[in-house]
């Protein structure tokens, strides 16, 4: 992969049908949207693509529909995570078969003291020109790596280009991180829904990786920010904030239901158990929304 990582990767959810079945024709409008919006890149599928709860053969034929309609314009990144390390690794290959330009790895408790062996064994299937997102999640799905284990693995696993950081508080683990980047590591991308994305761009994180609701908001932040224009990407941090607060608990049941809102997506189906939104906290989202969505004559309101 021959651009950096950087900008808005957003993680493109798995859309399911009233038959439950994952809905590519959903998925497809998703995408092209994503796209469209100003995506740097696509992930697919991350925790946000209930990527735990989605069968071989889905993860298979949906992440073959995300690179097929990408034609090249932006990477994409496949999402290789699972509570077996072997099966990372059988799905890296999977991966790099359906054409992903990188994956994401999460360092999960089961690799134990044999992390840096197991990501080597990643990083062989990619080659050379594909890197790995080492993502870092508290415990008990994730490992709960420090700054300095991750940047020692960085610089063990050459693959290891970059650092998704998602523990909570972020923010003095990025700056140890972004401190130690330099041959082993390009750079450091904010996690957490995008919760915290301002203070992670302070401390020095090159690009963020929240679900997909706010993808418009989120690409005028980072454009704002790179522009110097700390007032505006504050205002529309601001503006994101009430909505992030209420995806917390609720998750893609919160993304689903903005994107069946927009026509995106036919159905708002989870599959991962989650609290449920009743009307009342729906209608206040979707109100939320109507008044964060940034369209062009809203963009200064």
């Amino acid at each position: 992969m021959n651009r950096p990582l950087k900008g808005v990767l957003p993680i493109v959810p798995t859309p399911f049908g009233p038959d439950g079945l994952a809905d590519e024709v959903s998925l497809k409008r998703v995408v092209v949207h994503a796209i469209d919006a100003g995506a740097s890149a696509l992930v697919f599928p991350g925790v946000a693509s209930e990527d735990l709860f989605l069968t071989a053969d889905e993860r298979r034929s949906c992440l073959a529909l995300v690179a097929r309609l990408t034609e090249g314009r932006v990477p994409v990144i496949a999402g290789v995570n699972s509570a077996d390390p072997a099966e990372m690794v059988e799905i890296a290959e999977m991966a790099v078969a359906t054409g992903a330009d990188g994956v994401m790895a999460m360092a999960v408790p089961a690799m134990g003291e044999a992390t840096g062996s197991w990501f080597a064994r990643i990083g062989a299937v990619l080659g050379t020109d594909r890197p790995i997102i080492l993502q870092n999640l508290f415990k008990p799905r994730g490992a709960d790596l420090s700054a300095e284990e991750m940047l020692a693995l960085a610089a063990e696993v050459p693959a290891i280009r970059y650092v998704k950081e998602e523990g909570i508080p972020s923010g003095p683990k990025v700056s140890r991180l972004v401190a130690g980047c330099g041959p082993d590591l390009d750079g450091v991308i904010g996690g957490g829904g995008a919760r915290y994305l301002l203070e992670e761009l302070d401390r020095g994180a090159i690009a963020t990786m929240p679900a997909i609701e706010l993808l418009e908001l989120h690409v005028a932040l980072m454009k704002a920010y790179a522009a110097h224009d700390r007032a505006e990407a504050l205002r529309l941090y601001e503006r994101s904030l009430p909505l992030l607060l209420i995806q917390a608990p609720y998750r893609m049941r919160l993304t689903k239901l903005i994107l069946k809102s927009r026509g995106l997506i036919a159905c708002d189906d989870v599959r991962e158990p989650l609290p449920e939104m009743d009307r009342e906290l729906q209608d206040l989202a979707l109100e939320l929304y109507e008044r964060t969505a940034l369209t062009p004559d809203l963009a200064h309101a």
